[in-house]
């Protein structure tokens, strides 16, 4: 019995050391994916062929859904391994931690039902991180679009080519808008055409407003439109959907605060409306 004991004390020691190292080695960057297209791309001298080496290795569809998501979240120095290995590790350490609790609390077998609910739980959390990191990098880029479409419309319209006008508004875009501005120019200096580094811009980041500006840039090179005026249009467009999804969070408070009363507020009110009255009752029946 001392010897069964031992040997799953070792093992859960065992289990959390493994998954402590897994996750560090999840945890240490890599090179950028998208850094090695580019370093690949400009290893090429001709033009011709950084075209084709462009239409080879940039494939969207070749790309898998956890390293679409990764890129969203702006987790260029993660691959989709090293996110697996940090869910398999946390599920590992949750479920070790889970069976040593259980046997230092000595509880029933029944609580092993929990312990295995407990590590699915722990191998969910990078997977919950990641989409919160999605959410407030889109969040990011929303706030930060108005200003950078405003700026790009004036320099368009002050005269300058849209790819210097890219590169001067820029500046404006702060955060994950301008490294993606940034890492869209690249590819573009690199003989990528601007259209196609745009798209892939888009489609990294998964942004309905970018798509939206994105597609717009490219359907007005084609019909020739007036591109500083679509841009100013997309600028006031992305204001109005902002102003309108903050109208739409505070209607939505009053809906989420009804849970919160339920569970907290009405007790405390019930107990002071009717705690004397309990309180008396309970004194005159005794």
């Amino acid at each position: 019995m001392i010897f069964g004991v031992s040997l799953i004390v070792i093992l859960i020691a065992f289990g959390v050391a493994f998954s402590i190292g897994a996750i560090v080695y999840s945890l240490v960057p890599v090179k950028s994916e998208l850094a090695r297209r580019l370093e690949r791309v400009e290893a090429l001298d001709d033009v011709k062929n950084r075209t084709e080496v462009f239409a080879r290795i940039f494939n969207e569809e070749a790309r898998g859904s956890l390293r679409r998501r990764l890129e969203q979240a702006g987790w260029y120095h993660t691959t989709p391994a090293q996110m697996s290995i940090q869910m398999f590790a946390c599920g590992l350490l949750a479920l070790a931690g889970g069976i040593g609790a259980v046997i230092a609390m000595n509880f029933p077998a029944m609580a092993y039902f929990g312990v295995v609910l407990f590590a699915a739980l722990g191998a969910y959390l990078p997977f919950s991180r990641l989409s919160r990191a999605i959410k407030a990098r889109k969040i990011a880029i929303q706030r930060a679009l108005p200003d950078f479409l405003d700026m790009l419309a004036s320099t368009v319209a002050a005269g300058l080519a849209f790819n210097a006008a890219l590169a001067y508004a820029r500046d404006v875009a702060t955060g994950p808008l301008g490294d993606e501005v940034n890492a869209a120019l690249s590819e573009v200096r690199l003989g990528r055409s601007r259209a196609d580094a745009l798209r892939a811009m888009a489609a990294r980041v998964g942004q309905e407003q970018l798509t939206t500006f994105v597609t717009s840039v490219i359907q007005s090179e084609k019909l020739g439109a007036n591109m500083a005026l679509i841009l100013k249009e997309l600028a006031e467009e992305v204001r109005n959907y902002r102003m309108t999804r903050a109208e739409e969070l505070a209607n939505m408070m009053p809906t989420k605060m009804a849970l919160p009363m339920a569970l907290f507020m009405l007790p405390a009110l019930f107990l002071m409306i009717f705690g004397g009255v309990i309180a008396e009752f309970l004194t005159h029946s005794q």
